[in-house]
């Protein structure tokens, strides 16, 4: 893992599988740490939308280093929008999920 051709090699640490209420749509988070570094990516199946919610203005995500705090990070994003959508009264749908096409 340390020839030149070789960019970006990560390691599989985890994975973590969930619902939000009432959305029967699986979310499944895997976590992979850099083997030349102690950066811990977060790879998510879905992102959140929700049409009729206002976009919310999002703090740029520092390098995470540890398990915990990158899940932590994703998760809450999920959950807030999730939160405040029903806050706002809307129902939740299976639509407010769109699948990551880039998630392996």
């Amino acid at each position: 893992m340390t020839d030149p051709a070789i960019r970006e090699p990560m390691s599989f640490r985890s994975e973590f599988k969930f619902h939000l209420r009432d959305i029967p749509v699986g979310i499944t988070l895997r976590l992979y740490g850099g083997i030349h570094s102690s950066t811990v990516v977060v790879r998510q199946s879905h992102f959140i939308s929700v049409p009729g919610l206002d976009e919310q203005e999002q703090a740029a995500c520092e390098e995470q280093t540890e398990d915990g705090e990158a899940l932590q990070s994703v998760v809450s994003g999920l959950v807030c929008v999730y939160n405040a959508a029903i806050a706002k009264g809307l129902k939740p749908e299976a639509s407010w999920l769109q699948s990551n096409p880039e998630f392996d």
